[in-house]
């Protein structure tokens, strides 16, 4: 392409801060990307191409010399000691190649070598401890400032609020906070279930999850982090980032699973190859990998420019992607009613597993990128879990494409629908795929663990007209059971026994199992602790419900409508007359000592029982369960392989009890 003039140079530079900001504030600021990484970078690029060809029109305030986004107005501000920087990326093997030759010449004969890690693809997040402790954690904002957002960091299980060993006295570590990959598939699953829109990846939920203000819901997106390196560092460093990393793990701080080493440009790219063929395996999403310098002392001579260290570079994967066709559009009931699009595909193979379907989430989704069946489309896997449909390739279109619109009634019952939002939804109670939905998740292991009666067996049950709700299920007979196909007489005896025992299951697992709009197993929990019976709860107003921490406006106003509802109640009514527990036998198992009344309780280490039956046994007893250890703490159980929680019990004065004072103490 012929160099531009410098007039239309000035234009474009122009046209392409105006696009790059406002796809930056997508990314940082709203969470919500509208293109790919591989679609930005290219544009960032071809800014910083003509900024380099025509250096007059190069500003400080343009998207290439930033870091980041803008911190928000809702978090506190948070200054970094030393500066967050983020890294020049390529997606070219001839640029890595010129990056290690580069670093050899400045290097000057003396002895180099690199390290290769996984690039998460999470929010960076900065860690400050004092003395061991962590007082403060902050996003990357603009490089500079930050989001103060150490109360939701504080709810993420695996990193320490103490250091173990002997840290420095300050320290920032650095890092990334991401959203497993199991649970970006859930929790899209249960977006999709309630007709939200789903999250584009698993950096996007981390962002989104991190800056919740409520910590309650921080907690319960599960989020996790790995660190790779640090900024403010009192004392003498270690001579290479190796010994750093062996450092954050005698500390107790989770670091990258699989750290590459090489010496020259020809193993580099190696181990990019290699790191290419391991990662679908990480929990983590990964985008691509690092290379850094090992040599501390060379990395501080080596220095950096104002957006990024001259001793590191990141190789950014394509995305992988396949071509395939796609066959048909089908419609998905939900328990909850949602009708959602399926991507029906020819099967093909992409990042590690065969794809035949892929959830199109919703009317507008389709329309926006104007996808029609028969359609060639271009398929990838949303954190390399989820198969998402990319884009059609309309220059493949040869007219017989159909356009896809939603259906007027039910795919499954022919019932009306309506919409709500973004998503439409079947009008009746009585659909047959919604009872099947509501069925299996009432059964799941979340909800009353009803052990035996799974999807296949569901689908035989409500196809038989033997379930046609979930009160259904305990009015099953054996002789019923046994005419069903591959059904034995101890398949069906121990059914019936998990169904009994299902009776007698605590007042949260009812409460889950129900399938109330936004409540989940935590929620669950805070609500059955609260109104102690089914009844109460039934009852409550939408203000005693946003007394619980736990439960906001939204919430609030959805349990309410719920049990506001004649067919919810007759349900509830049936459930009673089969005798479950509505939260009496919760109160009934309870001594009259309540022997644990105003305890606080964090569990710790692998003990014989399941943390589940502990806490169960705990909130028994009148007890408390939290997952951090703070002065409102008045007792740990410690199990084996006790973490940075026992020692922080041990400082704070708290009694640590180990399994066996633990059963004596509570009878168990």
């Amino acid at each position: 392409m012929p160099p531009l003039s410098e007039s239309a140079a000035k234009s474009r530079v122009k046209e392409l801060r105006e696009i790059v900001s406002h796809h930056n504030r997508l990314y940082y600021d709203k969470d919500a990307p509208e293109i790919s990484d591989l679609e930005f970078d290219s544009l960032l690029r071809e800014l910083a191409d003509l900024e380099k060809a025509h250096p007059d029109l190069l500003e400080e305030g343009s998207p290439t010399q930033a870091v980041g986004g803008r911190p928000l107005e809702e978090f506190a501000p948070a200054k970094h000691i030393v500066p967050m920087q983020s890294l020049d990326n390529t997606y070219s093997p001839d640029e890595v190649r010129e990056f290690v030759n580069r670093i050899q010449k400045l290097a000057e004969n003396r002895r180099i070598h690199f390290t290769i890690e996984p690039k998460v693809d999470g929010v960076a997040i900065s860690l400050l401890y004092e003395n061991g402790q962590l007082v403060r954690a902050a996003t990357r904002g603009d490089g500079t400032t930050g989001d103060d957002v150490t109360q939701n960091v504080m709810t993420i299980a695996n990193i320490p609020h103490r250091l173990h060993d002997t840290p420095p006295d300050q320290v920032e570590i650095r890092g990334e906070i991401y959203l497993p990959k199991s649970v970006f598939e859930q929790l899209n699953q249960e977006r999709d279930e309630e007709g939200l829109p789903a999250f584009a990846n698993p950096r996007n939920a981390a962002a989104g999850s991190l800056k919740q203000l409520d910590p309650a819901i921080a907690a319960r997106r599960k989020l996790a982090a790995v660190f790779y390196g640090t900024g403010a560092w009192s004392g003498d460093l270690p001579p290479s980032g190796h010994d750093v990393f062996a450092m954050m793990k005698k500390w107790g701080l989770p670091v990258s699973e699989k750290i590459l080493e090489a010496g020259d440009s020809d193993s580099v790219i190696e181990a990019i190859r290699e790191m290419g063929e391991m990662r679908h395996g990480f929990v983590y999403d990964t985008d691509g990998a690092v290379i850094k310098l090992d040599n501390l002392s060379l990395r501080r001579e080596f220095g950096s420019t104002s957006k990024a260290p001259r001793w590191a570079i990141a190789y950014k994967y394509e995305p992988e992607r396949a071509q395939t066709k796609l066959l048909d559009i089908t419609v998905q009931v939900g328990r909850t009613g949602v009708l959602t699009p399926v991507a029906e595909l020819l099967p093909v193979f992409v990042s590690g597993s065969t794809v035949a379907r892929a959830t199109l989430h919703n009317e507008e989704e389709i329309q926006r990128k104007d996808l029609r069946i028969g359609d060639t489309v271009l398929i990838e896997k949303a954190g390399e879990v989820i198969p998402a449909v990319v884009e059609a390739l309309k220059e493949r279109r040869d007219g017989s494409e159909k356009i896809f619109h939603m259906p007027s009634t039910c795919p499954s019952c022919g019932s009306g629908v309506h919409k709500e939002g973004v998503a439409w939804k079947c009008t009746s109670h009585s659909c047959h795929a919604q009872i099947r939905r509501r069925i299996e998740y009432f059964a799941s292991r979340q909800a009353m663990d009803i052990e035996g009666l799974g999807e296949a067996l569901v689908g035989q049950l409500v196809d038989a007209g033997l379930l046609q709700s979930i009160s259904d299920i305990y009015t099953l007979k054996k002789d019923a059971l046994l005419a069903l196909e591959r059904m034995g007489e101890k398949s069906a005896s121990n059914l019936l026994t998990a169904i009994d025992e299902s009776r007698s299951r605590p007042l949260w697992r009812l409460l889950n199992g129900l399938g109330i709009p936004h409540v989940g197993v935590t929620s669950a929990r805070d609500l059955a602790q609260h109104f102690h019976t089914l009844d109460a709860l039934a009852s409550a107003t939408e203000e005693s419900l946003l007394a619980i921490h736990s439960i906001g406006d939204v919430m609030a106003a959805a349990i309410h409508k719920w049990f506001q509802n004649p067919q919810n109640l007759s349900l509830v009514e049936s459930l009673r007359n089969h005798a479950l527990n509505f939260g009496e036998s919760d109160e009934a198992r309870t001594p009259s000592d309540n022997r644990l009344a105003n305890t606080t309780w964090v569990l710790t280490g692998t003990l014989s029982i399941s943390r589940e039956e502990a806490s169960e046994i705990i909130r028994r007893l009148g007890g408390k369960v939290t997952g951090s250890v703070s002065k409102k703490t008045t007792h740990v159980l410690a199990g084996e392989e006790a973490g940075s929680k026992l020692e922080k019990a041990r400082e704070l004065g708290i009694p640590i009890l180990d399994e066996s004072a633990f059963r004596e103490l509570c009878g168990a």
